[in-house]
């Protein structure tokens, strides 16, 4: 379902089904009793105590981003490693994703430094050139998709992680790089390669799934709604993981009330194919607004508190089973990976029943709290009782 109704009062379709457990293969462990959350960042310097121990006992599920404590540990592999290890030695029970790029090749891996560079394993344009995206001095290289040999190392080592790092799935990045604007790759790199590195995303997912098992989680990014984007918004490829983020909720070009509502209606749509399905939301700003990353850490936790509602109340509205919420300004420690809100210790309660829709008005019934949303003029209210 890709359009939604705008007219009229509809009920938005959503399967609702009792709570899951942590043995289901694939799946994190899951209770409708508070908001259930999703933790994503990297800490560059590794944690300290307690910071291992908040999110151990405030997180169920869990993905440590690139780069995590590689300047304490010397390599991401070992810092993703040993605070896996410490999370786990708090809490058993979490679900935690090993970080592997699908697109671009950052060069903080040791397993990257190790293996023979091979030409033929990365994009080049049309004159033959490397297509680089900007970043650092040099850029990074980016991943042909469409090359066999690729795909095995690439699962090879997100396999290997796993079990060195008794870890419990994969978080897949950049997907949408590859082809939510296909027109500017397929002018990049030719029609005939776009089509073959398209295609590489799913037999690549297909290789990390027969690699690691069925009882991992494999979530991709993602679901995105931008204008003159991609048809399928990202949900072509649900049928190659566990589950998916939708990163950009209500930010950066995913802002106008008609991306807004087709987000939603996707992860409505992912959750009835029975995926797991990630709502990163922002508080109004991020990690590139360089003004606002001015300001103090505390200045930006209180920004944040105010804007709370508006994700939430988005979030609560398609909210299914094996279901999570994430909000922060950004993918490191520093932006507000350790903020907590006073609505996470709510109790909500399962549904009493699907969304009510007028247009772009939504509401919805939870056993202690009232959810409604207007996503045009961006109001929303919770009442929890």
């Amino acid at each position: 379902m890709y359009r939604l109704r705008c007219l009229g009062v509809a009920v938005v379709g959503i399967f609702l089904t009792t709570t899951g457990s942590a043995e289901e293969p694939g799946r994190p462990p899951f209770s409708w009793d508070t908001v259930p959350l999703y933790a994503h960042f990297g800490a560059t310097g590794g944690m300290s105590d307690a910071d291992v121990e908040f999110i151990a006992t405030h997180y169920d599920f869990i993905a440590l981003e690139k780069n995590h404590g590689a300047s304490q540990y010397g390599t991401t592999e070992e810092g993703t490693i040993v605070d896996v290890a410490r999370i786990k030695a708090i809490n058993p029970d979490a679900s935690v994703l090993f970080y592997w790029n699908l697109l671009l090749d950052y060069p903080i891996y040791t397993v990257s430094e190790q293996r023979d560079d091979d030409a033929s394993w990365f994009i080049h344009d049309t004159d033959g050139n490397l297509d680089l995206k900007p970043s650092g001095r040099d850029g990074l290289r980016k991943y042909d998709l469409s090359n066999p040999d690729f795909q095995s190392w690439w699962a090879d080592t997100a396999a290997d992680m796993l079990v060195r790092g008794s870890m419990d799935g994969v978080f897949i990045d950049a997907l949408p790089q590859v082809s939510a604007r296909p027109n500017s790759n397929q002018k990049k790199w030719g029609l005939e390669k776009y089509e073959a590195i398209e295609s590489g995303i799913g037999e690549t997912l297909d290789v990390l799934k027969q690699k690691i098992g069925p009882d991992t989680t494999v979530i991709y990014n993602g679901i995105r709604s931008v204008p003159g984007g991609w048809e399928h918004g990202g949900l072509k490829y649900l049928q190659h993981a566990d589950g998916v983020i939708v990163e950009h909720f209500d930010a950066f070009q995913s802002r106008a009330p008609q991306q807004i509502a087709e987000d939603m209606d996707r992860m409505a749509e992912a959750g009835r194919q029975g995926k797991v399905v990630i709502l990163k939301a922002f508080p109004g700003f991020s990690w590139v607004d360089r003004d606002m990353m001015q300001k103090s850490e505390a200045e930006l936790l209180e920004l944040a508190k105010f804007e709370i509602t508006f994700p939430l109340a988005a979030f609560l509205i398609v909210a299914q089973e094996h279901f999570y919420f994430n909000y922060t300004w950004g993918y490191r420690d520093f932006h507000g990976a350790y903020a907590w809100y006073q609505e996470y210790d709510r109790r909500l309660g399962s549904p009493k029943g699907n969304a009510r829709q007028d247009g772009y008005e939504y509401w919805r019934e939870f056993e202690h709290a009232s959810v409604y949303i207007n996503i045009s003029s961006k109001q929303a209210t919770i009442e929890w009782h």
